[in-house]
């Protein structure tokens, strides 16, 4: 069994002039860091404030976890929330605890 921790941060971009968010999702394994998804996306609701932005990183990460790592053998066991975000700072999702039984 293995364990790791997973969190994302959204960054938003001017694409076509369009905002979309610019989603990185990282797998932590002990000593290992791993990008497990990266990708321009469309936003999921209007983005009005910094807690917009935080609640996308949140909601897309979850979807990462329940897609692309659960085909990989991964299952969130526990949730962390994120510290209080500072002006300036990246939109985060909470820490996500994951396990792998395979």
């Amino acid at each position: 069994m293995r364990f790791g921790r997973v969190e994302g941060v959204v960054v938003p971009i001017e694409e076509a002039g369009e905002t979309r968010l610019r989603l990185t999702v990282h797998l932590e394994t002990g000593s290992r860091l791993e990008v497990v998804r990266e990708e321009t996306v469309r936003p999921l609701r209007p983005l009005r404030s910094a807690e917009d932005l935080a609640w996308h990183a949140d909601q897309l990460t979850q979807e990462t976890i329940g897609v692309d790592l659960a085909e990989l053998g991964w299952e969130a066991i526990g949730v962390e929330q994120p510290p209080a975000r500072e002006p300036g700072e990246l939109a985060r999702s909470a820490s996500y605890a994951v396990r792998n039984l395979s």
